[in-house]
């Protein structure tokens, strides 16, 4: 009798762990389990490119195979969006076209490479050299610095900036002025389970909520105070104002040159830090300062990172008239849609904060020639071939007179 109890359980253990693994392995097919960070393949941007030999490097992100030879100066692109330029053709990469400017400058002697992907902030880019240096060596890293997104996207553990989470990446936390981390790295998540995750999912919308949802709570709950709901400025006069829709001012930034006292509505959560303006807010929020203060202290943790790899940092931030003066002179205030009693005032002088995290010597700055014929197009201000080129002109040009002497011989 016990035998025969035995081999019963045995064999409905056996039949559940089965069909335990058949479901996984259907689920999967249909399910994708829950993941953090991104490349290529998984760009917010990717749909945009539509070019046939469009494929990522070893590191999975997109640019070419990572190849030098030993004599070759190796720099390396570190950034998000703008470097990975889904728009452009892979021969149009700002990796190329710098490589190109920089081997008739260096007698074919540099090589160019990338190693980016949109919507990243320091966090993943100081994730990604990581790996880089396990297996390539490189001479300089220059990150592409993105003020816009980058303060916000170093912040929280998912990209969006609603109040709804947004796909959840690999970040830090700062505190006490040290960085702890990284926190929701890949493959963590109900050990990579589809079943487990998918129990856990239905379980998370009974009661109204999804598990990134859950993450980001808890997470904003851990991070110092926002502005209260209720935040009102003070020094905001409607008669005095204009309001205009985000999107409409940034695809018709130019014909709003030379005016005045302009109010940006936005869905974004400013109140909240999860916004492109909240580092710009004149009165800042404890949030607003931490977003700031953690995103320095990656700046210093990837120069660390490449010191001690026998490289140097440098960082770079092409000056544009749409963002850098239009923005700068026109928007002084910000207001909700959801809640119009949430507005804030900003200064946009994108150039003047960075400058407040990152050495003078480290950062390379140029004011780029050119508006709306330089950009992808209008609802799409990302630079093209024609911007690229002329970031590529003057950074090479930059490069060789302060930083790359050494090569000359």
């Amino acid at each position: 009798m016990n035998l025969n109890l035995t081999r019963n359980l045995l064999i409905t253990l056996f039949s559940l762990l089965a069909i335990s693994l058949l479901s996984e392995v259907i689920l999967r097919i249909f399910y994708t389990p829950l993941n953090s960070g991104w490349g290529w393949s998984d760009s917010p941007r990717r749909s945009l490119s539509n070019f046939e030999n469009d494929f990522p490097n070893q590191l999975g992100v997109r640019g070419q195979q990572i190849n030098y030879e030993d004599g070759d100066f190796v720099i390396l692109l570190l950034g998000d969006s703008q470097v990975e330029a889904a728009t452009c053709s892979p021969d149009n990469m700002p990796e190329i076209l710098l490589e190109k400017k920089m081997s008739v400058l260096f007698d074919n002697k540099v090589k160019v490479f990338s190693l980016a992907a949109s919507g990243w902030g320091q966090d993943q880019q100081l994730l990604a050299l990581k790996k880089y240096y396990n297996n390539f060596r490189v001479d300089i890293v220059i990150v592409w610095v993105t003020p816009k997104n980058d303060f916000w996207e170093n912040t929280f553990p998912d990209r969006s900036t609603s109040i709804k989470a947004g796909h959840l990446k690999p970040t830090f936390k700062f505190n006490e002025d040290n960085l702890i981390g990284p926190f929701l790295n890949p493959n963590v998540f109900y050990k990579n389970s589809a079943l487990i995750q998918l129990f856990a999912s239905g379980y998370q919308e009974l009661k109204g909520e999804t598990i990134e949802q859950l993450i980001l709570t808890k997470w904003m709950n851990e991070l110092p105070a926002p502005h209260s709901s209720n935040f009102n400025d003070d020094n905001y006069n409607s008669k005095e104002n204009t309001e205009i829709d985000l999107n409409e001012f940034s695809e018709n930034i130019f014909n709003f040159s030379g005016k005045r006292n302009i109010t940006i509505l936005t869905h974004e959560d400013f109140i909240n830090s999860r916004s492109h303006f909240s580092p710009y807010a004149i009165s800042k929020s404890e949030r607003d300062d931490y977003s700031i203060n953690i995103t320095k202290e990656l700046f210093l943790k990837i120069n660390d990172l490449t010191k001690s790899n026998e490289s140097k940092m440098l960082t770079l931030y092409p000056l544009r008239e749409d963002f850098d003066i239009v923005y700068n002179d026109c928007v002084k205030f910000v207001k909700s849609y959801c809640n119009r009693n949430q507005k804030i005032s900003v200064t946009l002088d994108y150039l003047s904060l960075l400058r407040e995290i990152i050495p003078e010597e480290q950062l390379i700055n140029f004011m780029l020639n050119g508006k709306d014929e330089i950009c992808v197009d209008k609802c799409d201000r990302h630079l093209n071939k024609k911007g690229i080129e002329q970031v590529a002109e003057k950074l090479s040009n930059i490069l060789k007179k302060k930083h790359l002497s050494a090569l000359k011989n």
